[in-house]
């Protein structure tokens, strides 16, 4: 019985080590509008929260690469004071994405 509790253990630790997180690199640029944008990622999905803390619409897009997949544009428009999350599942293991955003005044 004591052998099986390290077994356990490490069996339980093994997702958490698959499901290990990676680095999103994040380019904001911005014309005529105040945006902010945070990253986040689950499993092998990428994430960015844009949220417009001006008070003109803003028109974004933001581009997903993570090495040789084809990179993955996602438009959104934001009103004023408004947040959306934008995402990106990848279908390799990723180790770094970078997301370019532009946004302008609509």
């Amino acid at each position: 019985m004591t052998r099986l509790h390290p077994l356990l253990l490490l069996s339980c630790l093994l997702p958490a080590v698959a499901l290990a997180s990676f680095p999103i690199d994040v380019e904001l640029n911005v014309e005529g509008v105040s945006l902010s944008a945070t990253s986040d990622d689950v499993s092998n999905v990428a994430t960015v929260t844009l949220t417009n803390d001006g008070d003109t619409t803003a028109e974004c897009e933001a581009t997903f690469v993570s090495g040789p997949e084809r990179p993955f544009p996602r438009r959104t428009i934001l009103d004023a004071g408004e947040s959306t999350v934008l995402t990106q599942p990848f279908e390799r293991a990723i180790t770094r994405v970078r997301v370019t955003i532009n946004c302008k005044a609509k």
